[in-house]
């Protein structure tokens, strides 16, 4: 066995995080950081790229902080909480989609369109996601008693699978798209994607969406669990060769790989949120601690250019540090340099004379 786990007060945290050689510029922020979110959370999930590990001690490097790794765990937290949004927005435009092509391939009866006869039967290592698993579930989910489903067998006696789908996990939905057959996943994909625009046959689409959607459940698994979600990289594979017709993969991992994938979509919602948030953290943590850039750039395999960034709108001609100020009507963000070659001056209200 090894070493035994013994409780410390946040005090005792913070105390031998110093000895660790750990700049803290503020005790008390730190302690009342400890308190809410926890040692493990805060600093032991966040903590890897600034130590120095021999045997069994751990040193921070010169001059890191509390401060900076909190600040990490703030980026990461906030990614974590947009993954989560974005996923259950792109979940529900997935049921949809599917709901809308079994509906118009076996019409809106369970008894019809949960026909065995209707799918592929592709082994999985899990029983719950093989044909007859996901059949079995959905069939379970008529009997609930639980509302929309209920009302519709009470009334109509038959659950239409824009309703069933609702009350179905995520992961399950994406295993029963991948049962489909060629059919159904071709009228899905003409859904989903602009082949035109993006110059794929059908069975390439059809590839780049399942493999889309696996990517995807893994970050929702992930984000759901509060697992760390910038440096992650779903254990799904991009098929780029089959589906692009490349010579050599596209070279992208980790939350670059989820962000291609989702914009290719032509429904653009989860990756435009997800994308305004990455480039939101990545500009403020890497304003305070530029030497971070490196880092982060490499993990997330992104360029990160260091600039202010403000909002502007059309219908005035200055420019504002906060999206809702004065009654800002659609407002758009761009860099503050874009902004006064265009024209426009700060607002009085929200900036700093000195902009």
């Amino acid at each position: 066995m090894g070493d035994k786990i013994y409780y410390s007060t946040p005090e005792d945290q913070l105390k031998k995080l110093i000895s660790q050689n750990l700049t803290i510029y503020d005790q008390d922020h730190a302690l009342a950081g400890l308190r809410l979110f926890g040692y493990s959370n805060l600093i032991k999930s966040y903590r890897d790229p600034y130590i120095l590990k021999s045997d069994d001690t751990i040193m921070y490097r010169d001059g890191v902080s509390f401060e900076q790794i909190s600040s990490l765990y703030f980026f990461d937290k906030a990614l974590r909480n947009t993954v989560m949004a974005s996923m259950q927005d792109l979940e529900e435009h997935i049921k949809e989609i599917a709901a809308n092509v079994i509906a118009q391939s076996f019409g809106v009866d369970p008894s019809s369109y949960l026909q065995y006869r209707n799918y592929q039967n592709k082994r999985k290592r899990k029983e719950r996601f093989s044909l007859n698993g996901i059949l079995h579930t959905m069939n379970e989910a008529l009997t609930t008693d639980k509302e929309p489903i209920h009302h519709y067998m009470e009334k109509y006696g038959s659950v239409p699978p824009w309703i069933l789908f609702k009350s179905i996990y995520f992961s399950t939905i994406i295993n029963y798209i991948d049962q489909f057959k060629m059919p159904q996943k071709k009228l899905m994909v003409s859904y989903l994607y602009n082949s035109e625009k993006l110059g794929l046959s059908e069975e390439a689409l059809c590839k780049l969406m399942m493999d889309t959607l696996f990517i995807c459940m893994d970050y929702r698994n992930m984000s759901a669990h509060g697992g760390r979600i910038y440096n992650y990289t779903s254990s799904n594979i991009l098929r780029s060769r089959e589906i692009f017709g490349d010579d050599e993969p596209i070279p992208i991992r980790g939350l670059s790989k989820l962000l291609f994938v989702l914009s290719l979509f032509e429904y653009k919602n989860p990756y435009s949120r997800l994308s305004r948030t990455l480039e939101t953290e990545l500009n403020r943590h890497c304003k305070i601690f530029p030497q971070d850039i490196t880092y982060l750039g490499q993990i997330l395999n992104v360029n990160i250019t260091q600039e202010d960034r403000v909002w502007i709108s059309e219908n005035i001609n200055k420019f504002h540090s906060l999206q809702h100020c004065s009654g800002l009507e659609n407002p758009k963000r761009i860099s503050l340099k874009d902004a006064q070659q265009a024209g426009y001056v700060p607002c009085k209200r929200c900036c700093n004379t000195d902009k």
